[in-house]
């Protein structure tokens, strides 16, 4: 594994490379509030099979410099297009998990002679309100934060914390400024549309314990792309490139080849 920076739309880049130059390209999109660490497991196993793996921390996640006003999705996919242009991939595997996944299904439609193939992880692509309770309050949280002139010195950090948690809105919770703006454009932003236009070769792996984004979902995106591969890996969660990583690179595997 190598680790580099790189300097894109004027912001430090950091990413990790596994297999050399040598093999097809994969560029892997991580999730919300993690980075390129997340995948180091999957992507050596990737390697071992003979691709050339490569892992951005995307802006604002990892050691990448974030950006200075709240990105939406539209500036994150110009910058993976930006991305590859200067690592100089032509054409090349694009792979996204969670919120990386909404990410690479509209960089497919809109450029879909860069990708070969797609594989989507728990792609966080459907984004509306559902029906539970927990998903109402974490959209009414998301639209604001609790006023803490009410709230005695010293323990509004905390009960932020909490609220947030029972509500289903860890990630915001957790986002700090910019970052917290990013989250709120990405977090209600339906890239479904753009999977109808996909017309690459798309696979989708979901878990089928995923309470992050429900299984529900990966069947809706498989409708929308046509001609894609829909693998369900019994008793994986939302993290499944993490709690069932040979079995995820084994599907992903018999696929790419």
């Amino acid at each position: 594994m190598e680790e580099k920076k790189i300097i894109i739309d004027q912001l430090s880049i950091n990413y990790k490379n596994f297999g050399g130059n040598n093999g097809p390209a994969v560029l892997v999109l991580h999730g919300w509030g993690v980075g390129s660490d997340s995948w180091v497991e999957a992507a050596v196993l990737l390697a071992q099979d003979g691709f050339q793996v490569i892992v951005p921390d995307m802006p604002g996640f990892g050691k990448s410099e974030a950006p200075a006003r709240a990105w939406n999705v539209d500036d994150y996919v110009e910058w993976v297009k930006h991305f590859a242009d200067m690592l100089k991939l032509d054409k090349f595997i694009l792979m996204g998990h969670s919120f990386g996944g909404q990410v690479s299904v509209k960089f497919a439609a809109i450029f879909p002679n860069k990708v070969d193939k797609l594989v989507l992880c728990a792609a966080a692509v459907i984004r509306r309100e559902r029906l539970g309770r927990r998903q109402k309050i974490a959209r009414f949280l998301s639209k604001g934060k609790i006023d803490k002139k009410y709230i005695p010195f010293g323990i509004y950090p905390v009960l932020r914390k909490i609220v947030y948690r029972i509500g289903g809105a860890k990630d915001y919770a957790l986002a700090q400024g910019v970052m917290a703006g990013i989250f709120q454009n990405v977090s209600k932003y339906d890239a479904l549309p753009y999977a109808h236009q996909v017309k690459t070769p798309t696979l989708i792996v979901w878990g089928n314990k995923d309470n992050e984004t429900p299984v529900e979902d990966a069947h809706e995106i498989n409708r929308a792309i046509a001609g894609s591969r829909l693998e369900i890996i019994s008793e994986a969660g939302h993290k499944l490139h993490r709690t069932h990583t040979q079995e995820l690179k084994n599907i992903i595997f018999q696929f790419l080849k």
